[in-house]
């Protein structure tokens, strides 16, 4: 059994993104008011790679994304 209190919650709204030629970095604003856990991937319309480049902190995420021109990637911040 595990225990639940030791996940963190999902608690930022659903933020999607388009990725552009010119996207390298993409920064997701968050309101958790706290460093964040991680990030999931809930959505995506096209195969991607993506991972954290910059610093987590209370406001945002910064992440580059491998993926192809119009790839629209939705995530969830923990």
């Amino acid at each position: 059994m595990t225990d639940k209190q030791h996940l963190p919650e999902i608690s930022s709204r659903p933020v999607t993104f388009e990725v552009t030629e010119d996207d390298d970095e993409i920064t997701v604003k968050h309101d958790l008011g706290r460093v964040p856990a991680g990030w999931l991937v809930i959505d995506s319309t096209e195969p991607y790679g993506i991972w954290r480049s910059g610093a987590m902190d209370k406001e945002k995420i910064v992440l580059t994304v491998d993926a192809e021109a119009g790839t629209q990637i939705t995530v969830v911040v923990l």
